[in-house]
This record gives C-alpha cells, sequence and structure tokens, in this order.
C-alpha cells in the first residue's frame, strides 16, 4: 500500500483531509459499524475516505465535529466511489446525511456478469489485489485501534479508483453505460429510514404460528430487546433467540434458564427469572384479553376453491415455463447468467405471475424496456403482466 494514510483524530487533521477531499474531482468512501455485533444498535465506528493520493482514516469516537465532512458528503459534482453501499447509506441517512453523484462498484460488475461482486473477489480478479479479511469483523468500537485495523480499513478504498476504472472501460466496450447511468441514478435516490422496531417476527412466523402465538413470541422479543437497549448490549447476548421461542411456546418454563447457556446475569437470577416469568404472564394475560385464535389462521379450502386455486397455479407454472423463462434465456444469451440473475430475478418474475407487481412498476425504465424488447423479438406476449 503506497497510498500515504492519516489517521483523523483531530479538528486540524479533520480540516486538512477536508481541504484534499474538496479539491479532488473523485473521492471514495467506506464506513466501519457496529450493528448488533458487540454493542446495542446501530453505531458509527470509523469513516474511510480517499483521495487517488492520499487516504483519511476518520475516527468519529474522538469528538470531532463531522458536520463539515457531512456536507462534504452532500457535495455535488464530486463522485464518490462506493462499494454495495447499502448498509452505509443506511446509517448515514440515519444521521441525516445524504451522499450524492455515488458510484457503486458493485453495481459495475452484476451488469458486466460477474459471478462473484464482492470486493476482495473483485480486486484480486481485476487488480491483484488480495484483502486480509481476518480483521472484517473487529470490535470497531474498541480503542485503541491497531495498525492493522487501520490499514485494513483502508484498504476498502484505496483500491476502489483502479477497480472503477477497470470496470467502466468494461461497461463502456460492452455498450452498456446507459445501463449503468441509470442504475446510478436510482441509487443516488434512495432515502433509508431506521423506524423503531416494532415487528421482531420471521415470515413463517407470520405464515405457521396461530395470532395468540404470534404475539407471545413477538412481545417477548421485545422484552428482550428492551433489556439489550438498556444493557447496551445485542439482544442475542440478553438470552439466545430459540430460548425465547421455548418459553413462548411453552416447551419451556421462565425458570428453566437458569441452567442455560448464553444468558446475561441480569435474566440468570432469581431476581431475572421473576422478572421474566411477570412479564410472560403479562404479555399471555393481554393476549386473552384481545381474544385472539389460537389456531393458525385461514380454513380449509372448499372444492371449488381448491380447484380454481390449482388452476390458477397449473396458469402460472405455464406462463413462466413459457413466457418469462424464455425472456430470461435471453436476456442471460446477451448479456450473461448472472446479469440475468441481477436484471430479471427469478423472485422478480414470481411476484408478476402472483400479481403482486406489474412489470410497469419497475423503477429503472431501461430494465422496463429491455424485458418488452427481448419478449417482442422472442415472440411472446407479456400484455397481461404490464
Amino acid at each position: 500500500m503506497n497510498t500515504p494514510l492519516l489517521y483523523v483524530t483531530n479538528a486540524a487533521q479533520l480540516q486538512q483531509a477536508l481541504q484534499d477531499l474538496h479539491a479532488a474531482t473523485v473521492v471514495a468512501f467506506d464506513l466501519e459499524f457496529d450493528r448488533d455485533r458487540y454493542t446495542y444498535g446501530f453505531d458509527l465506528c470509523l469513516i474511510q475516505m480517499a483521495t487517488p493520493e492520499a487516504c483519511f482514516v476518520i475516527d468519529p469516537l474522538a469528538g470531532l465535529d463531522l458536520k463539515p465532512l457531512y456536507q462534504f458528503f452532500e457535495t455535488p459534482g464530486i463522485r464518490k466511489l462506493v462499494h454495495c453501499p447499502g448498509e452505509d447509506l443506511r446509517l448515514l441517512h440515519s444521521l441525516a446525511c445524504y451522499p450524492t453523484d455515488l458510484v457503486d462498484t458493485e453495481l459495475y460488475a452484476k451488469l458486466l456478469n460477474y459471478e462473484q461482486t464482492s470486493l476482495s473477489n473483485l480486486l484480486q480478479l481485476k487488480c491483484d489485489v488480495q484483502l486480509n479479511k481476518k480483521l472484517q469483523t473487529s470490535n470497531w468500537g474498541k480503542r485503541p485501534l491497531s495498525d492493522g485495523q487501520l490499514h485494513y480499513a483502508a484498504a476498502d478504498v484505496i483500491y476502489l479508483f483502479e477497480l472503477e476504472n477497470i470496470l467502466q472501460q468494461e461497461a463502456t466496450e460492452k455498450g452498456l453505460m446507459p445501463f449503468v447511468a441509470e442504475e446510478f441514478a436510482q441509487l443516488n435516490t434512495v432515502r433509508y429510514t431506521l423506524e423503531a422496531r416494532q415487528n421482531f417476527l420471521k415470515k413463517n412466523d407470520l405464515q405457521f404460528m396461530s395470532p395468540y402465538d404470534q404475539y407471545v413470541l413477538n412481545e417477548l422479543l421485545r422484552f428482550r430487546d428492551d433489556l439489550a437497549r438498556q444493557k447496551n448490549k445485542p439482544a442475542h447476548q440478553i438470552i439466545p433467540e430459540e430460548l425465547v421461542r421455548q418459553i413462548a411456546y411453552r416447551k419451556m418454563e421462565p425458570a428453566d434458564i437458569l441452567s442455560q447457556h448464553g444468558v446475561h446475569p441480569i435474566l440468570k437470577s432469581d431476581r431475572g427469572v421473576y422478572m421474566l416469568e411477570q412479564q410472560w404472564k403479562k404479555i399471555n394475560a393481554a393476549a386473552h384479553a384481545q381474544q385472539l385464535p389460537r389456531r393458525r389462521n385461514g380454513q380449509p379450502l372448499s372444492e371449488e376453491d381448491r380447484l380454481r386455486f390449482e388452476q390458477k397455479k397449473l396458469a402460472q407454472e405455464n406462463a413462466k415455463a413459457h413466457i418469462f423463462q424464455p425472456i430470461q434465456q435471453a436476456i442471460a444469451a446477451k448479456y450473461g447468467e448472472h446479469a440475468q440473475k441481477f436484471l430479471m430475478s427469478s423472485s422478480l418474475v414470481n411476484d408478476w405471475l402472483k400479481g403482486d407487481q406489474r412489470i410497469n412498476q419497475l423503477k429503472l425504465n431501461y430494465r422496463k424496456q429491455l424485458i418488452q424488447d427481448v419478449a417482442q423479438e422472442i415472440g411472446v406476449d407479456i400484455t397481461a403482466w404490464m
């Protein structure tokens, strides 16, 4: 790594970093954060910024005023290279910072039909750079940071310039830049919100559990989350979710947690068990008061409804086999199998077939036009799903 690295921990260093960043036409950035790994919640731990000439690893835990940096993120006209920035953007948006002019190298790779699109895989393949991922799960909120951590963090940004140049050239040669431009424009409109969590259930819980059991489980998991917030610990370090589920399903008594591993001292005591028991009784009383059914939702289908359901399912399978799969195959033949999965995934097709979405609802016009053009070329009619 020949790029100079400055660990920014005071106001003078941050001011110098900002001067260099504002003077650049393109920068790269990445974040290190803790999301329920070592502490409760979603916490910013490190900000890596680079120009082609220098790298700045900025410590948000050093008491710095980061408002000028957040304002830089929002400065138009300076391209900001990122790789798979979803979680980084989610965190920045929660801090009321909305970066502009984003360029995502992973989107290039997906459109270019790369199977493995992680940063480490692409850098090894295209730039002959092998990242050391041993520090990936470091406790980034713990200070002091080691030299190894600082150099690991810097490596996530300093090579993005070379990688983007290579991928942009490939996309240009393949005539994909109009697709790329639309993807980037869409990326720059995304706005994430972090709202207080109300639902702790999984999709299968909603499908296979009774309304009564859903309520009990959700409220017990909410209770665990409240304790986790109080202790600033990830929820799984308060009590494993499987134990919560066993209590909710009445397969385990609250007192049984005393003999279980992975239970935090706040619960693993007579007082903790009493608190859990009282909560469990309160939740069940509320479920009774609401007269929630103890059986799963849904009634057995009548013969007429069953036949109608089977006919609908058969029609969907027929449309998938004779309309949508041929379109997918044609896209794969033109752009590659992995690009096709990105452009027109099977889950998206299933949503169209079920009527959950329409093709016209696609946010990206180029994808909509591509599907229409390919359907016309191979002679299939998709009007019913438009």
